[in-house]
């Protein structure tokens, strides 16, 4: 059909956008023909699947016959800037193509950003914060710094949290966790105006919800301060930039997604024990985790940046539920200066292709790709600067790979256990070409923006 007229929004994009116009399927689903993203385009990779029955032979109805995930598309269009109108038509029960104009600060309740500038730093808003709710009991503090070393030296490092300090923790992390997390409600498309455009200090949790388009948006710090002491592992913190969780037909694509301190600036941030331990203060979960049966999912295009625990895919051995479910496809990404888990996978039936991994200026790149319990990993075109953290070494599961440069051959199969092609039309470059794609292409603020006019026609999607 021939597109409807439409009102441009650009920005400066940081650099010339050189793709490789054929790389990893549909070269429209990656906004790589027409080099620019709109609310017509459809996805690539798992996202894009549209049979009517999964590989657990349960019964599916795709959001679109033909092109999977169509998120928002012929509902409510409307241009957000303030963190209640982006949580409004976000949790609404209506189809809504939301575009997000500006960084949208999570934390900013009227008293500034709650997220410190330096990792042993504080705010005003976030010692007021603290103080009026730690008033009148046992841990009352005036600071963010006063908490911290209170609430550490209150417990012992070996065991689970518990007295007094436990309880008023639990209830100032379950109000931060009310604050800055987002519940995206089904048949969703999410897009960052300009370069610049997304959240700051929020989470995005997408739980039992379906059809969902995430793209060109920066979802940076997702800061926890009140971590909980576990049992002989330290200081846990909630909250992962973006969760799937029992969700499907998801695709995020072209965001930029991260933190803002290190992990080796955050392994300077440690207080004493009741038993005399240092404790690390740990802000930071997860950067995208994808658990509990997720179906149907594609990240692509996206920089997971300056982060320790980057990527879950199935959170635990037990969870025996996923078998034949997470599908997933990681397709030209960018893990930049992350730590581990490029990811951890459990279960999952996962394509992992085009992506290019980078130690970062801090080199606090530990381990990449963590194979695990009954995984089935058909990787191909990655690009690893580091050979000897490119994959963990585990016979679990299974991971077939063709055509990467610096992985390690040691623990891969000679076959693969499945093959994306059965499931979707996708052609991958060659590992050199992709990793120079990755680098001018991944992130939010490399493509533009077409900017649907509400009161214009919309056309099917492409």
């Amino acid at each position: 059909m021939k597109l409807s007229k439409m009102s441009v929004v650009a920005f400066a994009a940081a650099g010339a956008f050189v793709l490789g116009l054929t790389a990893c399927g549909s070269t429209k689903g990656s906004a790589g023909s027409n080099s620019k993203i709109t609310v017509a385009d459809t996805p690539i990779g798992w996202a894009s699947y549209a049979k009517t029955t999964d590989l657990a032979g349960g019964k599916i109805t795709p959001p679109s016959t033909e092109k999977g995930a169509i998120g928002g598309f012929g509902g409510k269009i409307v241009t957000v800037s303030t963190r209640d109108d982006f949580i409004k038509y976000a949790e609404s029960d209506e189809p809504t193509i939301i575009y997000v104009d500006g960084l949208i600060d999570m934390t900013d309740l009227g008293n500034g950003s709650m997220v410190p500038d330096t990792v042993s730093g504080s705010t005003f808003a976030l010692d007021k914060w603290i103080a009026e709710r730690t008033t009148g009991t046992e841990m009352a503090v005036s600071s963010y710094h006063d908490w911290k070393v209170k609430y550490t030296a209150s417990q012992d490092g070996h065991f689970d949290e518990s007295g007094v300090a436990a309880e008023v923790r639990a209830k100032m992390d379950k109000e931060w966790g009310e604050l800055i997390d987002v519940n995206i409600n089904s048949n969703k498309t999410i897009i960052g105006l300009g370069a610049n455009s997304g959240l700051f200090g929020g989470s995005l949790f997408i739980k039992n919800k379906e059809n969902i388009i995430i793209r060109n948006m920066n979802i940076t710090e997702c800061y926890n301060p009140f971590p909980e002491v576990e049992s002989n592992d330290g200081l846990n913190a909630e909250w992962d930039c973006i969760t799937v969780r029992t969700s499907k037909y998801i695709w995020i694509d072209h965001c930029t997604i991260g933190s803002k301190f290190s992990p080796k600036e955050i392994e300077k941030d440690k207080f004493k024990s009741k038993d005399g331990e240092m404790m690390k203060w740990q802000v930071h979960d997860g950067l995208l985790d994808i658990t509990n049966e997720s179906d149907f999912v594609t990240v692509s295009w996206c920089i997971l940046r300056n982060h320790d625990k980057t990527q879950l895919i199935g959170s635990s051995d037990k969870k025996t539920g996923d078998i034949n479910h997470q599908t997933i496809s990681l397709l030209h990404n960018w893990y930049d200066g992350c730590g581990q888990r490029l990811p951890m996978v459990r279960f999952a039936t996962l394509h992992i292709a085009n992506n290019y991994y980078s130690a970062g200026p801090e080199n606090t790149w530990q381990r990449g790709i963590d194979r695990r319990k009954d995984c089935k990993i058909y990787s191909e075109g990655n690009y690893f600067e580091d050979e000897r953290k490119s994959v963990t070494s585990s016979s679990q599961g299974s991971m077939y790979d063709v055509g990467s440069v610096n992985l390690m051959k040691n623990w891969l199969n000679d076959k693969p256990s499945w093959n994306p092609n059965d499931y979707y039309p996708y052609k991958a470059e060659k590992a050199e070409a992709a990793k120079n794609s990755v680098i001018a292409g991944a992130g939010a603020g490399k493509v533009p923006v077409e900017y649907q006019d509400p009161n214009a026609p919309v056309t099917d999607p492409k």
